[in-house]
This record gives C-alpha cells, sequence and structure tokens, in this order.
C-alpha cells in the first residue's frame, strides 16, 4: 500500500503531461476561434466593472451595455484610423526608406572588411531588409486583425450583457459552495486589476515614447506610440521588439548614435513604468517568477501564434489561480510564484 503511494505522484505527473501535450495540439488546432473568445473573454472582464458602476447609477442594463460597447468601438476606431493613415504613409514611403539604407550601406562599404565570400556589407544589408520586413509584417498583421476585432466586439457585447445577471444567479446555484464562489471572485478580480493596470502602465509609455519620438523628429511618432502601447503587454522583450522600426528610422536619419540613442531612451522609459510606476498602480505583486513568465511567452506564442504573446501573461496567471484552488496541484501552483512571494510565504 505504501509502495503504491510513492508511486501515485510520478504517475500522476505523467498522465498530466500527456494531458497537457494533448491540449496544447488541440487548442493549436483551434487557435483561430481560441484567440477570438479568450480576447473576447478578457475584455468583458475589463470593462464588466464600468457596467456594474453604470447600473449602480440605475441605468437599465441594456443601456449599460450599449454604452461600453460605444466606447469600446470608439477606442478601437480611433487606434484605427491612426494604424490606417500610419500605414498608408509608412508603405508609401518604403521604397525610398530602402533607397536610402542602400546609400547608408554603400557609404559605410569602405569602412567595412570583406572576404570573397561574405562581406560585412552583405550582413548590415540582411539586417536592414529583415527590420523593413519585420515592420511590413507588423503592419499587415494589424490590418488583417480587423475582422477578427469585429467578432470581439460582438461576442464581447453579449458577454457583458449576460454578465448583468451572472452574480445574481451565481449566488441561487453555488449557494453553499463559498470556496468555489470565492476562488471565482479572486479569478476575476486578480485578472480584472492586472488588465487595467497593465493598460495604464502601457498608456503612459506609449504617450511617453510617443513624445520623446516627436522631440527627436522620427517619423510616424504616433502611430509607434501606439505600437508601444500593444507590445508593452508582452513583458520583457515585447517593447524591445517594438523599439526596432523606430530605431531603424533613426539610424537613416541621423546615424548609429541616433539609433541608439532612441533605444536607450526607450529602454530608460520602460523601466521607470515597470520599476517605478507598475508597482506603484499595483495593489500587490503578481506572483510569477520571470522564467514562469517568459516560458509562458513562448509556450501561448506556439500554441495561439503572435497574438498569444499578448495574452501570456493574465493566461499564466489564471491557470496559477486554478491550480492553487486544489490541494492536488496546489504544489504546481508554488512552483509557478516569484521569489518575492515564496519568501513572504516563508515568513508568514
Amino acid at each position: 500500500m505504501q509502495q503504491s503511494h510513492i508511486l501515485s505522484t510520478p504517475v500522476k505527473l505523467f498522465l498530466l503531461s500527456i494531458g497537457l501535450v494533448f491540449l496544447t495540439k488541440e487548442m493549436q488546432e483551434i487557435s483561430s476561434i481560441l484567440i477570438t473568445f479568450i480576447f473576447s473573454f478578457f475584455a468583458a472582464l475589463i470593462f464588466s466593472p464600468l457596467v456594474q458602476w453604470l447600473q449602480s447609477k440605475r441605468v437599465p442594463a441594456i443601456l449599460s451595455v450599449g454604452v461600453v460597447v460605444f466606447l469600446l468601438i470608439l477606442i478601437i476606431t480611433v487606434f484605427g484610423l491612426l494604424t490606417a493613415v500610419s500605414v498608408a504613409q509608412l508603405s508609401s514611403r518604403m521604397p525610398a526608406y530602402e533607397t536610402e539604407l542602400e546609400d547608408y550601406m554603400g557609404a559605410l562599404i569602405v569602412y567595412l572588411p570583406s572576404t570573397q565570400e561574405l562581406t560585412l556589407s552583405m550582413i548590415f544589408r540582411e539586417v536592414g531588409g529583415s527590420l523593413i520586413s519585420f515592420s511590413m509584417g507588423l503592419l499587415n498583421g494589424i490590418i488583417n486583425a480587423t475582422t477578427t476585432i469585429i467578432l470581439i466586439v460582438f461576442i464581447t457585447a453579449f458577454l457583458l450583457l449576460d454578465s448583468t445577471g451572472t452574480p445574481k444567479k451565481m449566488q441561487k446555484e453555488l449557494e453553499g459552495e463559498f470556496v468555489l464562489l470565492a476562488k471565482l471572485h479572486e479569478f476575476s478580480k486578480v485578472v480584472v486589476d492586472y488588465m487595467i493596470v497593465r493598460t495604464k502602465t502601457n498608456l503612459i509609455t506609449g504617450v511617453a515614447i510617443t513624445v520623446a519620438l516627436l522631440i527627436g523628429g522620427i517619423e510616424f511618432a504616433v502611430f509607434w506610440g501606439i505600437v508601444m502601447f500593444t507590445f508593452s503587454y508582452i513583458p520583457y522583450i515585447g517593447l524591445f521588439l517594438a523599439s526596432l522600426p523606430p530605431a531603424f528610422l533613426a539610424l537613416l536619419q541621423y546615424g548609429p548614435f541616433g539609433a541608439l540613442a532612441v533605444i536607450i531612451v526607450i529602454l530608460i522609459i520602460n523601466m521607470l513604468a515597470d520599476d517605478v510606476l507598475l508597482p506603484s498602480l499595483a495593489a500587490g505583486d503578481l506572483g510569477l517568477s520571470p522564467s514562469v513568465v517568459l516560458i509562458s511567452i513562448v509556450y501561448w506564442v506556439y500554441v495561439l501564434g503572435p497574438a498569444g504573446a499578448l495574452i501570456s501573461t493574465p493566461l499564466t496567471l489564471s491557470i496559477k489561480i486554478i491550480l492553487e484552488s486544489f490541494k492536488e496541484t496546489e504544489e504546481l501552483a508554488k512552483l509557478m510564484n516569484s521569489k518575492k512571494v515564496r519568501s513572504a510565504k516563508k515568513h508568514e
């Protein structure tokens, strides 16, 4: 009996791993549909407090949802118009950028060592071409997301409408199940708090970077600010990737020192936002270790594609809360904790 009890944990972990592999493959197959519903779910979580506030002011449920959905559409429309105008202008400027890049690399060839098979100028040209391709791929991705965004707004409206009566339904159906109800409340509160605080921080970061780029005379500064706002949802690497296109423009305008200055300014603003602003806005530590955050980015990008990077943290945070809800998986949740949370729990 004792031996079977000892073997039960490895067997459970093995079965859990097999199940995770199958679940990953299945999610990958329906990733396009899954992304739409996940984004709709998070959008509904973020805007549901506003619906509840309007209802507390005796605004009818349908009208409350209508006002919130109109606000959501307005925000998306403003961002969409700014993006569309910038994309059109940037696309028309691409041939000129390629010509400028050729001229710039041509001037450097004299100073670069070379061999018969490979030259550093060829490497620089490849890097420049990759940056242009990255920028165009980013723009095309934003344009192609239009249909998905419309569907997300539509589904979010129905989720918000249904959420107006959900708390009362849950209190009746889950009467006596206080633990489950508390966990559901904790789940929604933690995720909503994270998304709201992250959005506020990203907005301030995007505005600050836009102002810095405008001062520096970098073209399409407002558009790059929108890109920075969006990519800031990807921890650690998002803002660095988003800084490459404006750094490339700074390279063409001011040379290597200009590109380096743009990257340094963006990283300083990001550091101030994440290390000073975010902790002051957040109610507490999210409890996820940096290694778990980075692994989650890779995993969710593999499962859901590039869009998975934007929602990797809230998804992983949700999984951690679910794992903490059951004694069998509580130890797995502890492995995801940051050092700060671990040390805090040791002192309790």
